[in-house]
């Protein structure tokens, strides 16, 4: 069985590449500080009721600095949805801790941060099978 620490850090592993931290250099992954007020992208697993962690979900947010006007930056989105939804989806990554395959489950597209002002991000849902 896989921890969600060696889940994670294979998804770490998968957007830790120059075409990703070009654009974006923070990736963190566990307890991400709420003082935080950068572009960064923050990586979790969802709850399995199952408490099977063999397959599940996970968590890819990226979170962006609003525009001075307080609107979402739609563009700095699109520019970085452009790069990471094509890594992520139907991607597979051999570990020292194992084989790993992520595709995306769902686009859920932008939400305000609640925990840092000024901030929000785009949501996508992962789904994950160790092989």
């Amino acid at each position: 069985m896989q921890s969600s620490y060696k889940i994670l850090l294979a998804l770490y592993q998968v957007l830790n590449v120059p075409v990703v931290t070009n654009e974006i250099s923070k990736i963190k992954f566990g307890q991400v500080s709420k003082v935080s007020q950068s572009e960064f992208i923050a990586l979790n697993t969802i709850n399995n009721p199952n408490q099977y962690l063999q397959n599940g979900f996970a968590n890819v947010n990226i979170h962006i600095v609003k525009l001075s006007s307080g609107e979402d930056n739609h563009s700095r989105f699109q520019k970085l949805t452009d790069i990471i939804i094509p890594i992520l989806d139907e991607t597979q990554i051999t570990t020292e801790n194992g084989t790993f395959y992520f595709q995306i489950d769902d686009d859920k597209g932008i939400f305000d941060d609640p925990d840092r002002d000024g901030m929000s991000y785009y949501n996508l849902r992962i789904e994950f099978q160790t092989l």
